[in-house]
């Protein structure tokens, strides 16, 4: 994952309450898989905050972009979308995230995506991802209303050119529809296994992606289960992950010293001057690097604290560590040493991380 500046290229309105901004990466070369997400840096009242967002657009679009919902207390998004049209440049880190659609699975099993919600959006950029396929693709989509619903136009498109089959829930007390592809009300398991079993051709060997809010996806995911579908067919991305308890880590109860190496920003005379600095810090037993790093002044980047946005990435390049969450990180990035401060855990004297 890198830092880049990127530049707002458009913004459209998905819903009441929605948006999806266009970044201008400014011929910048930037690559990232279907479903993987970036994170933002804004300050915003003197705070500096950052938060994950997935990609609803495809590698193949000129333009990157993301889908922005307002949501309750949500200091950023909210921001965003008050303010969107008034930010030219943008702090971006990506990309991040091990929710991902492969070219394999793509082409050789039928996909099917569970969404609630802006969850919708990488399984969106998923399935416009999706060039082509012997088995047509299903959505199960859950929203309050038609009008609520994350990119509706697009997805009644693709449905009416049979590329697409979709059963919608729509959650809204006096919503009343016909159509045989509405539910009126929340899904449930008999639903979801019924639908799940009359438009997938071999439910079994199918592929199940997963994102909205916990409890629609938990129910999504025991829908599944009933169905004895094998655990690694069903992928998931949580947007807010129950924390990891590190208190089953099996550790020898000592302190361990760990080096760190990282930046500081010092200014001399209004000009601003980076040192490359090393300390050694004691990590007490079940205590993550972060947390230690922070006890000991070190300045490092961190938003979730659940191993979800990978704001707090780092590279280990000696010793072990074992981390209880890596969901932001890929194959590629772990192979790399790359590690997650919030979830890492020293197990050896021999630990040395450097924060880039």
């Amino acid at each position: 994952m890198k830092k880049y500046t990127w530049r707002t290229h458009k913004i459209t309105k998905e819903t009441e309450d929605t948006i999806t901004l266009y970044f201008d990466t400014e011929q910048q070369a930037f690559t990232y898989l279907p479903g993987q997400y970036l994170n933002i840096r804004l300050t915003i009242n003197g705070e500096l905050l950052i938060r994950s967002y997935s990609f609803s657009s495809v590698p193949s679009d000129e333009f990157p972009a993301i889908t922005i919902k307002r949501v309750t207390g949500g200091k950023m998004s909210n921001y965003i979308l008050d303010n969107a049209y008034h930010i030219e440049a943008w702090e971006i880190e990506a990309p991040f995230g091990s929710f991902v659609l492969e070219e394999q699975i793509a082409t050789q099993s039928q996909i099917v995506l569970l969404a609630g919600g802006s969850g919708i959006s990488p399984l969106f950029s998923m399935l416009k991802s999706i060039e082509s396929s012997s088995q047509i693709p299903l959505l199960l989509y859950s929203n309050k209303t038609p009008e609520e619903t994350i990119f509706w136009n697009e997805l009644e498109a693709m449905r009416a050119a049979q590329e697409l089959n979709i059963c919608y829930s729509f959650t809204a007390p006096d919503f009343i529809s016909t159509k045989i592809n509405h539910v009126a009300g929340r899904f449930n398991l008999l639903v979801l296994r019924s639908v799940i079993k009359r438009l997938v051709g071999e439910v079994q060997a199918a592929h199940y992606f997963i994102c909205g809010p916990n409890g629609l996806m938990d129910l999504y995911r025991d829908a599944l289960m009933g169905l004895n579908i094998p655990k690694d067919h069903i992928h998931l991305e949580y947007f807010d992950p129950v924390p990891l308890d590190p208190g089953d880590l099996e550790t020898d109860g000592t302190a361990k010293d760990v080096i760190v190496n990282y930046y500081e920003d010092y200014y001399e005379n209004d000009e601003k001057q980076t040192y490359e600095c090393t300390s050694l810090i004691e990590v007490q037993p079940k205590q993550s690097l972060l947390d230690a790093m922070k006890e000991h002044h070190i300045k490092v980047s961190s938003s979730c604290k659940n191993g979800t946005c990978g704001a707090c990435w780092a590279v280990k390049t000696d010793g072990e560590v074992r981390m209880l969450h890596n969901g932001a990180l890929t194959e590629q990035d772990m192979a790399e040493g790359i590690i997650l401060l919030c979830q890492s855990y020293p197990m050896n004297a021999d630990v040395c991380v450097t924060i880039q």
